[in-house]
């Protein structure tokens, strides 16, 4: 849709509303930076409540085999402490989400060692951590060891917005968010988008260095196809000036290239096409996944799986056609146009889910949860309004080494909290029901039971000539309420929530 087919109304509408078919969008919207139109518009669809009443499944029915030292095990941790109230994430005043008045370092550093050690079942920090890398390699190697020295560790984090936000000068200056007032001419849109943030890559760089006795040297940390953000390096150098950082195009500002591999690495199951991988995850031994919470316009939600996107060498646009809503790549944009519906259908997130170099060499899941994503994941976050969130910020971090369990478990705490009924902050609350596309699941059907596959397809991404195994295992929890599975009520195979902090998810 050009601008010049899209028509500001007058009369009804005034001169602060726009609409597109069959919505209206008030100008206070994220659209919109002091009263100008920041991109072109995107058609919108309702949702289509003939056929999103929710998963497939019911639930409390599980399916899968479960992975992890406890198997199927999900922590979560929420401390609305971790988190200030009072932050703005706007422009106006740099009060990014990012930044350190707006989180409590120390909370945040209790929840994440308290969730390694409810993940384990250890006491110790540092056995937590052996039993997890002795996991990894009995899974990978089937050798009962733990971490070696020399051993490579490859965190992917999601820096998405970086490179296609930040202007020259600020690629210049660091890769720093600029600070306001901006300089004439600036592209205001997007900036405190919800991507990885400084507080939890800190503690988790702190307990592989001090207490698993890791050289800094021996990690690596980035979102291989972007740049680390100005604030996140300068939080994490300062404690930790030998970790690896990576980008993708320059050494400036300390900075470690990446390079393509050179051979194809990936393989789609469905023989449309392949995709070479970087440098850092080949020859990564470990790798950890740090992702986030938060809707996505194609996929419906974008977590760890989603997160891989970032880690092929090719453009990752080109995966989208597999996704429940792949016209949300079309011009005009259709949001929320579910025109891949359904299941059973060819998820490309399926094969990054089970590629030996992306996510079965993941030893760790992590979904960071301070500030949970509003419906357009390019932009900032908004305060969750489901219990025990209440409106406030959703402080939460979630955790598990079976990828597939903790997907499902934040898959069903985003479609709750983006049903459709709940009114969020317009600064990024354009549409409000995404998560509860149908088919949005899918790939988690799929990863979890082959049963589920399209018929026809097997998925194989390396190319092996054996069919990948079950990853996980993946069910719907009894109600929001509760949000009890099926390890939570005494039933064997299934998922089990380990609550951290105030709220308490029961378990028999």
């Amino acid at each position: 849709m050009k601008r010049r087919n899209f028509v500001k109304k007058a009369g009804a509408l005034g001169a602060a509303a726009y609409t597109y078919p069959g919505k209206i969008i008030d100008e206070t919207t994220s659209l919109f930076y002091h009263g100008k139109l920041l991109e072109a518009p995107s058609v919108f669809h309702h949702q289509d409540t003939s056929n999103s009443a929710g998963p497939e499944d019911g639930p409390n029915q599980p399916m899968g085999i479960p992975r992890g030292v406890r198997p199927g095990y999900v922590v979560w941790a929420w401390d609305p402490a971790a988190t200030n109230p009072d932050c703005k994430n706007v422009i106006e005043n740099n009060n990014w989400y990012f930044n350190p008045e707006n989180f409590d370092q120390q909370i945040i550093n209790n929840m994440f060692a308290e969730s390694i050690r409810e993940l384990t079942g250890e006491t110790e920090l540092k056995k937590a951590w052996d039993q997890m890398f002795r996991y990894h390699n009995k899974e990978k190697h089937n050798v009962d060891r733990g971490y070696s020295p020399g051993e490579k560790i490859f965190i992917k984090i999601n820096q998405g917005t970086s490179d296609w936000l930040l202007s020259r000068e600020d690629k210049n200056n660091g890769y720093f968010v600029p600070e306001y007032p901006l300089k004439p001419g600036t592209r205001a849109r997007g900036y405190g988008a919800m991507e990885t943030g400084p507080y939890i890559a800190l503690e988790l760089l702190r307990e592989l260095v001090n207490e698993c006795g890791i050289n800094q040297s021996d990690i690596s940390i980035g979102d291989p196809h972007k740049h680390i953000f100005g604030h996140n390096y300068a939080y994490w150098h300062k404690e930790f000036p030998d970790i690896k950082y990576t980008d993708k195009y320059s050494e400036d500002f300390d900075r470690t290239v990446v390079r393509e591999t050179e051979n194809v690495l990936l393989f789609y199951s469905d023989k449309t096409q392949d995709d070479k991988l970087f440098d850092v995850i080949e020859e990564a031994d470990y790798m950890i996944n740090l992702a986030n919470f938060k809707p996505h316009g194609s996929a419906g939600v974008t977590l760890t799986a989603k997160n891989h996107f970032g880690s092929i060498a090719g453009r990752a646009a080109r995966l989208h056609y597999s996704n429940v809503a792949p016209s949300w790549e079309t011009s005009p944009r259709q949001v929320g146009n579910p025109n891949n519906r359904g299941y059973r259908k060819y998820r490309a997130m399926v094969d990054l889910m089970g590629s030996k170099y992306l996510g079965r060499n993941t030893m760790l899941y992590i979904i960071d949860g301070m500030f949970g994503g509003g419906s357009d994941e390019t932009r900032g976050p908004v305060k969750y309004l489901m219990p025990p969130f209440n409106n406030h910020w959703s402080s939460s971090i979630f955790i598990s080494q079976d990828q597939v369990a903790l997907e499902s478990v934040c898959f069903d705490f985003l479609r709750t909290e983006w049903d459709g009924v709940n009114k969020h902050d317009p600064s990024n609350a354009i549409w409000e029901w995404v998560p509860n596309m149908p088919g949005v699941d899918d790939y988690l059907h799929q990863t979890a039971d082959a049963k589920n596959w399209p018929e026809g397809l097997i998925y194989d991404p390396d190319n092996s000539g054996q069919a990948m195994p079950s990853l996980g295992v993946h069910e719907h929890w009894n109600n929001p309420e509760d949000m009890q599975y099926s390890g939570n009520l005494g039933k064997p195979n299934g998922i089990t929530l380990v609550s951290v902090g105030d709220f308490i998810v029961k378990r028999s």
